[in-house]
This record gives structure tokens, C-alpha cells and sequence, in this order.
């Protein structure tokens, strides 16, 4: 099959929607499929082995490699010359707005992927809408009311599933994990019995308000007294590096944390490898994907009891959900593990298993399923009804030829429109031009003195004279 995927924004390891997207469009050609990507144009696209469509987009400096696709016609053109089997829509944004056009017009058959819980993001709006009321339930109404134009829409968590349906998605929708690459995220031989000090914690992700890291440092500075050994290790950019970095100062913790800022997808497996525990604070992940590599890595979890990260974390399973922003009961859960060398063995190892069973092959081929299907239904849209049995590429070649004869014959028509405009305003204005010229010369000739005249009565009076 060709499989277009179109998303907002696509720079590789940075977020979770670009690192879902690189891992399902390699897994699908894997298994056989031609697979374009339709995305934000990035400089980073030139090295990576993806065929990307860069599309001119606006930058959005307020939310972290926020980027804004713009080119409805370019959209139409690639596919079109792709001509996809369908299209795998993974934005809610301008790009998802686009893909839902082109389909429409191309005839193409698109199902949809919610990703991101909307609410959790409004303090990123060009004037913050956090603690606005309302503005939850109308973030809610705005993403169902997008995916409702879809006719199968995936998420990544049985709870987000869940939390859709309640809000009013009519449509079908199902869960189907981002899934994670077991095989480079996976356990070291030694891994499981590697307990000497200093222990450390790990957190993984971009550093921003919503994933409320500041509730995993405060909790980490309790423990300064009782493991004065225990290490915190913070992996990520973002916009509240800086005052996290002031938060460990003022906790005096500052010898014990390391923020690495941004480290390579690919070289992220060394440090879950590295770490004791992975810990969590953050309330809004639809799954949790940095949670699942940890997993496949082999490490028990510390979170929070909040959106989908149950489905991952099983309690007393292979770790520990407290409620969230409560510091205490995360120290206390932290503490538990860290005296407790068996324990993390044993849901370290229980992390593992639940983690093979979201390998990408396996989520490629739940979508590959899910593609089938609607490839096979016939499309009753906009340009499909004019042109059966044409290839999106021919009938865009058609719209395009159509659409430059109307041009063409738009110019053709102005032109004569204004010669004939201009032919009928000198018809008009000649007359009247010619009449008050007349009329203004003869006025002008009334006026004028006997020359002949007064030249003579000059001549009498200088006769006289003499």
C-alpha cells in the first residue's frame, strides 16, 4: 500500500506525536508499504531516511517546536502525485484541518489519531486560558467535533478512548498504542542486578509546566537525608529549564541532579539502562511514551495516578501511582524502591513483559488492518464523483487544467471588459468633452476687445496731440 501520514510538526526525538510517527512510517515500510510523511519543513528532514514532504509553516515560539503547516494547494499536489491508498491523519491542527481537504477533494480515504489531551495545553495559547472557566469543556468539544469529520479514529490508551467517548465522539474509535522499538529499548545483560550506589532516578521528557517536574524534584529533595547517595537525572529541553535549575538551587540539591537537556532518540536507551527508577509526575499524557521505552528498558515506574499512565503502570505491579502533586506519597513510593533491591528487580523484569506487547510490528499491523479496510470502501467524495475511476494524480491534473482554462478565460473576459468599458466611456465623454470645449472658446471670443478698433481710436488721439 502507499500510506501518507500528516502531522503538525515532525522533528525526530522531540516529542512524542514525531517519535510515534518515525517509528510507525519505518515499521510500515518494513513490512512492505511506500510511506510519505507530510509535516512542518525542518532542516533536520535531510538527514533523516524518511521520505518527508516539507511544507512552508509559521513558527509558534510559545509551545515548544510549535510550528503551524500552511500550504493547502502543496498538500493537495503531493498527495495527489503520491496518490496514497489512504491518508493517516496524526494532527489536530492546520495540518489535520488540510489532510481532511485533500481527502474530500482527492477522494482519498483518511482515518484520524488522537494524541494529545487539549486541556492539559491551554496555558500555551497566545493569551494563557489556564483556570479559565470553561475552556476545558470547549477544548473538548473542539476535539471532538474535529475527529467526528473522520470515519475510524484511533488513540493511544484505553482511557483516552474512554474519555473521547464521553465527550461526544460518535464515530469509531479504537486504542492502539504508539508502541516502542523492543529492540533498542531493551534491558542490558547486567542491568538486573546492577544495585550498587549511587542509585538514581531518571525523567525523561520536555521540560515544561504540564509535566510538572517540579513535583519530582521536591519530592527527590526529601530524600537528601535518608539517601544522601541518590542521584536525580533530568533528560529534555524546554521552557522551564531555567527555573527548574533555580529550584534545585534553592532545594540545595544541586549536587545531586543533573539536567542533561536534549539527548538523540537513539541514544536514549543508555540512560534508562543507566537508571534505578523511572519517575513521572505529568497529568496530561494520552500513554506516556517515554514511560514505555523505560518499561521495555526494564525499569519499575514511579507516576501518577492521571489520564492514561494506569494503563501502564500497574500499582505494586511493576511500580507505584500516587495522586497527583502530592510530593509526599511520591517520596514515599521513591523511598520504598530504593530500599527495596528485589522489589525493583522484580517489576523492572514484570515492565519488560507488559512492554513487549506493545512492539511496533505488532501496532504496525493493527493499523495495516484498519487501513485495509477503508481502502476497500468506496468513497463517495467531491472529485471521486466527477471523475471514476481516475487516480487522485489525474484528477488533480484535471482540477489544475479546468481551473488554468477558467483562469485563462477569467483574463480574456477582463480585458474585453474593460476595452469594451473604455470604447463606451469615450462614446459617452467625446460629446461632452467636445461640447464644453466649444462652449468655452466662444465664451472666451465673446470677451475678447476690437483690436482693429482701439488701434485706431490711438491713432486719433495721437494726432490730436500733435
Amino acid at each position: 500500500m502507499k500510506i501518507a501520514l500528516t502531522t503538525d510538526s515532525f522533528v525526530e526525538g522531540q516529542g512524542g506525536v514525531s517519535t510515534a510517527v518515525a517509528a510507525l512510517a519505518r515499521s510500515l515500510r518494513q513490512r512492505g508499504h511506500q510511506v510519505m510523511v507530510c509535516t512542518a519543513a525542518d532542516p533536520s528532514h535531510k538527514d533523516i531516511d524518511l521520505d518527508i514532504v516539507g511544507l512552508r509553516a509559521f513558527h509558534y515560539e510559545g509551545f515548544p517546536g510549535g510550528r503551524v503547516p500552511l500550504a493547502p494547494l502543496r498538500i493537495i499536489q503531493k498527495l495527489a502525485n503520491f496518490d496514497p491508498d489512504i491518508i493517516h491523519n496524526h494532527s489536530m491542527g492546520t495540518m489535520g484541518i488540510q489532510a481532511l481537504g485533500a481527502s474530500k477533494l482527492l477522494g482519498i480515504p483518511i482515518v484520524g489519531t488522537c494524541h494529545v489531551f487539549l486541556a492539559g495545553f491551554l496555558k500555551y495559547a497566545p493569551l494563557s486560558l489556564e483556570g479559565v472557566p470553561f475552556t476545558k469543556e470547549l477544548a473538548w468539544r473542539y476535539t471532538t467535533a474535529f475527529f467526528n469529520r473522520f470515519p475510524q479514529v484511533t488513540t493511544p490508551s484505553e482511557v483516552m478512548r474512554r474519555a473521547l467517548i464521553s465527550h461526544g465522539l460518535r464515530v469509531p474509535v479504537s486504542a492502539i498504542s504508539n508502541g516502542v522499538d523492543i529492540n533498542l529499548f531493551c534491558p542490558k545483560e547486567e542491568h538486573y542486578g546492577r544495585n550498587d550506589p549511587p542509585l538514581t532516578l531518571l525523567h525523561v521528557g520536555r521540560l515544561s509546566y504540564e509535566k510538572r517536574i517540579d513535583v519530582v524534584i521536591r519530592a527527590f529533595a526529601r530524600l537528601s537525608t535518608s539517601h544522601p547517595q541518590a542521584r536525580l537525572v533530568i533528560v529534555g529541553e524546554g521552557p522551564e529549564k531555567s527555573r527548574l535549575h533555580s529550584l534545585v538551587d534553592v532545594l540545595g540539591i544541586s549536587k545531586s541532579v543533573d539536567i542533561e537537556g536534549f539527548v538523540p532518540h537513539d541514544q536514549l536507551p543508555s540512560f534508562y539502562t543507566g537508571a534505578n527508577i523511572f519517575v513521572t509526575a505529568s497529568t496530561i499524557e494520552t500513554q506516556g511514551l517515554v514511560v514505555l521505552e523505560a518499561m521495555a528498558c526494564g525499569l519499575p515506574i514511579i507516576s501518577v495516578n492521571a489520564m492514561a499512565l494506569p494503563d501502564l503502570v500497574r500499582h505494586e505491579v511493576n511500580g507505584y501511582l500516587v495522586s497527583p502533586d502530592d510530593e509526599a506519597a511520591f517520596a514515599e513510593a521513591v523511598d520504598h524502591l530504593l530500599c527495596e533491591p528485589d522489589l525493583r528487580q522484580s517489576m523492572g523484569q514484570i515492565s519488560r513483559d507488559l512492554a513487549v506487547s506493545h512492539s511496533l510490528d505488532e501496532i504496525a499491523g493493527n493499523y495495516e488492518h484498519i487501513y485495509l479496510l477503508f481502502r476497500c470502501q468506496p468513497q463517495r467524495l467531491f472529485l471521486r464523483q466527477l471523475s471514476k475511476g481516475q487516480t487522485a494524480a489525474e484528477i488533480w491534473r484535471a482540477f489544475q487544467v479546468k481551473g488554468q482554462a477558467l483562469k485563462d478565460d477569467s483574463v480574456m473576459q477582463a480585458h474585453e471588459f474593460m476595452a469594451s468599458l473604455q470604447e463606451r466611456s469615450g462614446k459617452i465623454i467625446a460629446p461632452v468633452t467636445e461640447r464644453l470645449h466649444n462652449r468655452f472658446r466662444s465664451q472666451s471670443f465673446e470677451k475678447q476687445p476690437d483690436h482693429h478698433e482701439v488701434d485706431l481710436s490711438e491713432q486719433m488721439e495721437l494726432g490730436n496731440d500733435n
